[in-house]
């Protein structure tokens, strides 16, 4: 009897360190799969895990301890470049001012996209040589805004409520939001191939009398519901592409164009709760990178620019937002100050990422190194702000150092 039970008592002992050094096993087994994906990115396949994201912010972290601080300062700018071939203009300026991002326009893209892809390509590569690997950003919101053409072209957004309109009673929209995200998907690819990472698109703005002058038909529709599920499906096309998206222009535009005077937006608490529904809801289901900010005046949040005021970037990081504040174009009428004024208030505001055009660059970059010497601006909210910036790197594949 006394054989019986030791044989017994060793049984159980067996199976049990068994069970616990299997379950070890599955353990790591998971981990190497978290960060095997941290290595290669993983906003394609949806929502970043807690583990993910610690994974990502540790390195990010790391590389931006480092950087000097005049790379930390060019992490934060999203520079335009001249022409469409790699310039001795160009050359000179990024050996400069390496810059975190490079936005291309209609100027810069040829008929032939194995032009364009070539021209990216160098730039990028230029770039990460001498720093981090740049985003490479364009406007590619479908209809009359988009700098590509072919397999990447879009429809206009405001052509989705359009056709779901015609539907009888709205029947279909689901369909409808399927057809948009393919769409964004396809054009993402497109995209992804000649080398664009970040996509400065959707407008998240419902139309409405106060803006329709101005966005016409850039945005989803009246309807707020539908232009949020429309941007969160093209959000999600363009991240199944490996592209990053920024949402635009928060809180929303007035009918004045932002890039010849003054915009307000005196409009009731009701109102701006409407308007920044859609914001809100593509936030909290898609993670976008980025969103931008618009230099719109909301009397009821601030006197002064949004792209300015601490208010509209708490108000932001309030809905969970943790990506990139972009500010809006600062040679916009609706800035109010000189490029350089305004990129120190509001990286000072909370603002991540500033757009620079190539005449300004060296201006704006000067500005915030001179900020820091002053100690206007600290050197923790400028690691903050480039660290922001490296993390949707990291997360979108675009670094593999780790």
């Amino acid at each position: 009897m006394m054989i019986r039970r030791v044989c017994c008592v060793r049984r159980v002992f067996f199976f049990r360190r068994f069970f616990c050094a299997a379950l070890l096993f599955l353990l790591c087994l998971n981990a190497g799969a978290q960060n095997r994906a941290a290595r290669n990115g993983t906003a394609r396949n949806g929502r970043t895990s807690r583990a993910e994201t610690a994974v990502f912010r540790e390195e990010a972290a790391r590389i931006s301890r480092g950087m000097t601080r005049e790379k930390l300062a060019a992490q934060v700018f999203l520079s335009a470049v001249e022409g469409r071939s790699f310039t001795e203009n160009t050359r000179r300026l990024l050996t400069e001012i390496p810059a975190g991002g490079i936005m291309l326009f209609a100027y810069n893209v040829s008929a032939d996209t194995e032009k364009s892809r070539l021209f990216i390509d160098e730039l990028s590569r230029f770039v990460a040589a001498l720093s981090v690997v740049p985003f490479i950003a364009s406007d590619q919101e479908g209809g009359a805004v988009q700098r590509f053409r072919g397999k990447a072209a879009l429809p206009a957004p405001l052509s989705y409520w359009e056709r779901r309109e015609m539907t009888a009673s709205g029947a279909g929209g689901g369909d409808i939001l399927a057809v948009l995200e393919q769409d964004a998907m396809a054009a993402g690819k497109e995209l992804r191939r000649i080398g664009i990472t970040l996509n400065l698109a959707p407008v998240a703005e419902p139309l409405a009398d106060i803006n329709r002058s101005f966005l016409k038909d850039r945005s989803y529709g009246p309807d707020a519901a539908f232009t949020a599920s429309a941007a969160a499906a093209f959000v999600r096309g363009m991240k199944s592409a490996g592209i990053a998206s920024v949402l635009k222009h928060y809180p929303g535009n007035s009918g004045a164009d932002p890039h010849r005077s003054r915009a307000k937006l005196d409009i009731s608490a009701a109102e701006l709760e409407r308007l920044t529904g859609p914001f809100r809801f593509v936030i909290d289901r898609e993670e976008p990178a980025a969103v931008m900010v618009s230099h719109v005046i909301v009397p009821a949040w601030d006197d002064r620019p949004l792209s300015l005021s601490p208010q509209a970037v708490k108000r932001l990081r309030d809905f969970g937002f943790e990506g990139i504040i972009l500010a809006d174009d600062f040679t916009m009428a609706a800035a109010g100050a000189a490029p350089e004024v305004s990129t120190v208030e509001a990286l000072k505001a909370g603002v991540d990422m500033i757009m620079a055009w190539p005449g300004d660059l060296r201006k704006q970059h000067r500005a915030v190194l001179d900020a820091l010497e002053r100690g206007e601006l600290s050197e923790a909210r400028l690691r903050e702000a480039a660290e922001r910036i490296i993390f949707q790197k990291l997360r979108y594949g675009l670094i593999r150092s780790f």
